[in-house]
């Protein structure tokens, strides 16, 4: 088997994504968003087996998120409520 940074549509992919380690369902959701990316740039779409692909991916992930708790709660602060960094601002 040779490597790949890309997952395609022709190329296997888990039944079950829970039974993926996190690290593993990180890995397949970046070689999935490489793909989108080279099928975009070469045809100007996605295919639509990538794009459930993605779908599929993205909803364990948020699932994973929402068990642990580590998803924080939206910044609800406007833009002149933010404190800017101190090397952003020109005297």
């Amino acid at each position: 088997m040779t490597f790949s940074s890309r997952l395609t549509p022709q190329d296997s992919f888990p039944e079950q994504l829970e039974e993926l380690t996190t690290d593993a369902l990180e890995i397949l959701n970046s070689k999935l968003h490489r793909q989108a990316g080279f099928e975009y740039q070469q045809d100007g779409v996605t295919e639509l087996e990538t794009r459930f692909r993605l779908e599929f991916v993205a909803e364990e992930l948020d699932r994973r998120e929402n068990m642990t708790g580590s998803v924080s709660a939206p910044d609800t602060r406007t833009a002149t409520e933010v404190p800017v960094p101190t090397h952003l601002v020109h005297a």
